[in-house]
């Protein structure tokens, strides 16, 4: 055996220090129990990340896949520590039984934030019809007005929450939406005229803008691998609080009748006895377990290793105020500057055309007039805004007028108001299976077939839902049966409800660092479609006996179906394909 020669010494010692020199120096989360490791502010990560050379042609082949965006499904992940990004501290896997793991408990937190606000958002729905109307004396044109002020004040407030997540952190942001929509909520029990109403349930709607805090705080803590599912499952079992509202005030409001009080005083206790204290204690709850973040604070997002490697690619990268605040602050207790401050050394000539992925390096950053500009002249933006407009607006929509429609065609001494609000907010709790379904077939099809597996998957569904409510709309033209009614409304919830589950694994890639502006957009969308259904329920409401109740169901189902359409030439390859 040959000796080593000072040639071979000199060139393992030239190797080692060019590992040595790739190394990422990781400093310990010891703080934050279950979160990611930080990339400690200088830390030289050499511009560009080549430990690919390291690896073999299978490994290689695994890591394009996770690069995609595959990250193989375990159900032992569903318990098991978070696997995470190093590049953004994201979660690759969805832990939500590991209850002790920062990233299970963002989603929770999340989660239930969501739910509180939407059963104290729909409050009014289910006792509108025989309470509220008959006390306050209100006409049905009044009512839906109602409805519309329900929606108004949440599409104003999503487009200002947006921003202030990307500003302040979603966590704050949804804690403070929790505590103010609780005062309106409690002074809902002194309304006595139809201006009143208006006010307060314009005031409520404040607590709608929670979806915006939601998709922001889960697209903040999944990597895009399990971004649409974490946000599918969050935004549906969340939006069920809009479905087990109708039986959890209906419930209480009879408890109050059985206890002895009137019809007036009934249905006023029910708000401060039920919406009130559950929006109070979840407040407290995120602000006292709650993470902003999975590097900590809000303020260190920009502390893991791909905000260098996006520098070091040529991204610029916007520190806000407390983030400066909080880089001067190490600099003063003679730490090194943040990652963009770092002395990069020059890219490997083998690694020319290799780039990392800004949808993993980045994170959020206050928006600008100009970064707003180009949010706006994104198409896939604006695809998913009418796809939101026309899936969750009809939500909305139909959460106020199933009620309705059902009591009206089948009223009977065995079928009451109630029972029609009842069997009404079925259609809410298909938000239990369909959203989560939605989000996790829009990841199977981006680790297949990228975004645009995602965008197919979203157009079609949303098209389907429009076909679905022209079916709902001529069967109640004709002579309906109470379970022809019931099964078009599963199809029309189910379609709309995989769409929006569809929806949520989109902006987090298009729009990565700036994903609570892009939220807040879709979702104000998502109001402004609840104030043109309504609108066409209100122009065409239809009578039992002329036929015509299922008018205004087949023309927003024309509505919605030819509003899609035009979205399909995205997916055509040419000049104007964005995918």
């Amino acid at each position: 055996m040959r000796s080593a020669s000072p040639k071979d010494s000199q060139s393992a010692t030239a190797s080692n220090d060019s590992k040595l020199d790739l190394e990422i120096t990781e400093a310990r989360n010891d703080s934050h129990p279950g979160m990611a490791s930080m990339l400690r502010p200088g830390t030289n990560t050499g511009g560009v990340i080549t430990s690919e050379e390291y690896m073999t042609e299978d490994e290689k082949k695994v890591q394009d896949l996770k690069d995609f965006g595959y990250h193989k499904f375990r159900w032992s992940s569903l318990w098991q520590p978070a696997e995470i990004n190093p590049l953004n501290g994201k979660s690759y896997t969805f832990p939500i039984f590991r209850m002790t793991d920062a990233y299970s408990t963002a989603f929770w937190l999340a989660t239930i934030g969501f739910f509180v606000a939407f059963l104290s958002w729909f409050a009014f729905s289910p006792l509108m019809p025989e309470a509220v109307k008959a006390d306050l004396k209100l006409t049905n044109p009044q009512v839906t007005h109602a409805n519309m002020a329900s929606l108004g004040g949440t599409a104003i407030v999503r487009l200002i929450a947006g921003p202030a997540c990307d500003r302040f952190g979603p966590r704050k942001v949804m804690a403070a939406l929790l505590i103010l929509g609780a005062i309106p909520s409690g002074l809902a029990a002194l309304v006595t005229s139809a201006g009143g109403l208006y006010a307060v349930r314009f005031f409520i709607s404040i607590l709608g803008a929670t979806f915006v805090t939601c998709q922001a705080w889960c697209s903040t803590f999944y990597d895009k691998s399990v971004v649409g599912t974490a946000n599918a499952f969050s935004g549906g079992w969340g939006n069920m609080g809009g479905g087990v509202t109708i039986a959890a005030m209906i419930g209480l409001f009879e408890r109050y009748r059985a206890a002895g009080y009137s019809p007036h005083l009934s249905w006023r206790l029910c708000f401060p006895t039920m919406p009130v204290p559950c929006l109070l204690l979840v407040a407290g709850m995120i602000l006292l377990f709650g993470k902003d973040h999975p590097a900590g604070k809000w303020s260190q997002r920009h502390q893991f290793s791909g905000t260098a490697v996006a520098i070091a690619q040529g991204e610029k990268i916007e520190l806000d105020a407390s983030e400066r605040a909080e880089y001067e602050r190490r600099a003063a207790d003679r730490e090194k500057g943040p990652a963009k401050a770092a002395n990069f050394r020059a890219a490997d000539p083998a690694d020319a055309g290799k780039r990392v992925a800004t949808v993993d390096t980045a994170q959020s950053e206050p928006i600008t007039f100009k970064r707003l500009l180009v949010i706006l002249a994104d198409p896939r933006v604006w695809m998913c805004i009418m796809c939101y407009l026309l899936t969750f607006g009809l939500e909305t929509a139909m959460d106020a007028a199933l009620p309705g429609l059902l009591f009206t065609l089948f009223q009977s001494n065995t079928f009451s108001a109630i029972d029609a609000a009842y069997a009404a907010s079925l259609y809410g709790l298909l938000n239990l299976y369909a959203r989560p379904l939605g989000g996790v077939v829009s990841d199977l099809l981006f680790s297949k077939y990228g975004l645009r597996g995602r965008v197919i998957w979203l157009l079609v569904t949303a098209f389907s839902q429009g076909i679905a409510m022209i079916g709902l709309g001529v069967y109640c033209n004709r002579d309906p049966q109470f379970s022809g009614v019931m099964w078009f409304i599963f199809l029309i919830g189910t379609t709309g409800f995989l769409a929006n589950g569809a929806n949520y694994g989109i902006p987090a890639i298009i729009c990565p660092s700036a994903i609570g502006t892009v939220s807040g957009l879709v979702g104000a969308g998502g109001n402004v479609g609840g104030l043109l259904y309504l609108g066409i329920f209100l122009a065409k409401p239809g009578v039992k006996k002329a036929k015509t109740l299922g008018t205004k169901f087949w023309i927003a189902g024309v509505v919605n179906s030819g509003a899609v359409l035009p979205f399909f030439a995205l997916l055509i390859p040419g000049k104007f394909s964005v995918l």
